[in-house]
């Protein structure tokens, strides 16, 4: 078994979050929980298991983690710039403090479909923590990025995008969100095009992204309108430790 420590979460809900994987259900799932939780001593362990692998979503039950997402991987592959002559808005980089700040109070209040606000166990308050510290991340990060789309006429950000280069001509995209007053009206498909424009300007080629299946608007939006194809599919499960 593979035992990840999530510095970011662990700082975010106070105690030793850890991420698990590689294992199967012949494992002796109980002997390497004894041994993660005796190094470790979490509050929170997650894992990702491929959504038709039963046996080891049922070993999981078993030993007291529950189901909290059902996660969509997905694959687009860049054909041609999107036309945005018609949008009166700047897409950049977002480069100091206070730009970021902007993007930061976005990124604290406008997820609502994620497995972690959803969860009564976390909440809404470590959840907005927690993507406020990703996203700061991305900026800090050398192989990240964080995009804003600006209104020029005020200089107000309306929507933000972060992703992370992977190879020479692919992305893994991270976290995307629209201020909490302007969801609704379009403008997550207008940050889309013009980050996909921005990418294949650089000779990026493909990206990636994780979902969650209950975000109808990005699910129907990435697979729907923007050619993301399904490659895999996830349950998600955690287990809390007092």
């Amino acid at each position: 078994m593979k035992v990840e420590l999530l510095e970011i979460d662990s700082e975010v809900f106070g105690r030793n979050v850890l991420a698990i994987s590689d294992f199967s259900a012949s494992d002796d799932l109980a002997l390497a929980e004894a041994g993660y939780v005796k190094k470790f001593r979490p509050g929170y362990v997650s894992c990702k298991v491929a959504v038709n692998d039963l046996a080891v979503i049922h070993a999981l039950e078993k030993r007291g983690f529950n189901f909290v997402e059902c996660q969509i991987k997905s694959l687009v592959r860049f054909r041609r710039p999107f036309d945005t002559a018609g949008f009166p808005y700047v897409f950049e980089r977002v480069t100091n403090e206070r730009q970021l700040g902007d993007v930061l109070a976005i990124a604290g209040a406008t997820f609502t479909e994620d497995r972690f606000t959803a969860d009564p166990g976390v909440g809404k308050a470590l959840s907005g923590e927690r993507y406020r510290r990703y996203v700061r991340r991305s900026f800090e990060a050398k192989d990240e990025a964080v995009y804003r789309l600006v209104d020029p006429r005020d200089g107000q950000t309306l929507a933000f995008k972060t992703h992370r280069y992977v190879g020479k001509d692919e992305v893994l995209f991270l976290l995307g969100g629209v201020h909490p007053e302007y969801k609704a009206v379009g403008l997550g498909t207008v940050n889309e095009y013009f980050e996909f424009n921005e990418l294949m300007s650089k000779g990026i080629k493909q990206g990636h992204t994780h979902i969650s299946a209950a975000n109808f608007a990005v699910f129907n939006l990435e697979i729907g309108r923007l050619g993301f194809r399904v490659v895999a599919v996830y349950a998600v499960l955690r287990k809390l430790y007092d």
